[in-house]
């Protein structure tokens, strides 16, 4: 009995899932998933977060379930047995993809050699030596071209 919310989420998600799945019969909802249910302090307000197996299709889903909300509500309603049915408002899950990303920096950090001090300091020093061989080119074209421009 300690997290009442917890469990409302819990049967929210679960229930939408099953109405989004297998009523509202929709081929865009084939492959969609309900990965995270989040509801207001007051329980009025419901934010659902869904992704699609592919993930160019998850924006189209999204826009499906919120136009089709006040119905998914109103199937909602008829399946849980609380006070106050919340509004819902579905979301694009973006936690997968940030995974992926990370997973690709890690991947990307742990195949490249680790820099050591010492190779620090020998980039350090190829810099100045680089800046150094610049700012001598600079000199010498503007000698130069003073040189051409008094002759």
């Amino acid at each position: 009995m300690a997290d009442k919310k917890g469990r409302i989420q819990e049967l929210i998600q679960r229930n939408v899932s099953e109405i989004v799945l297998y009523e509202l019969k929709s081929p865009l909802c084939e492959y969609s998933s309900i990965n995270e249910v989040r509801m207001s302090k007051d329980y009025s307000y419901c934010k659902i977060y869904v992704t699609h197996l592919r993930p160019e299709a998850t924006d189209a889903l999204v826009g499906f379930l919120n136009k089709n909300a006040k119905r998914i509500r109103s199937l909602l309603s008829q399946k849980l047995s609380i006070y106050k049915t919340p509004e819902l408002t579905f979301l694009k899950d973006e936690v997968y993809e940030k995974a992926r990303h990370m997973d690709e920096v890690i991947a990307k950090a742990l195949a490249s050699k680790p820099k050591t001090l010492k190779d620090l300091e020998k980039e350090e020093k190829e810099g100045k030596k680089a800046e150094k061989k610049t700012a001598k080119k600079k000199t010498a074209k503007a000698v130069r071209k003073t040189k051409t421009d008094s002759k």
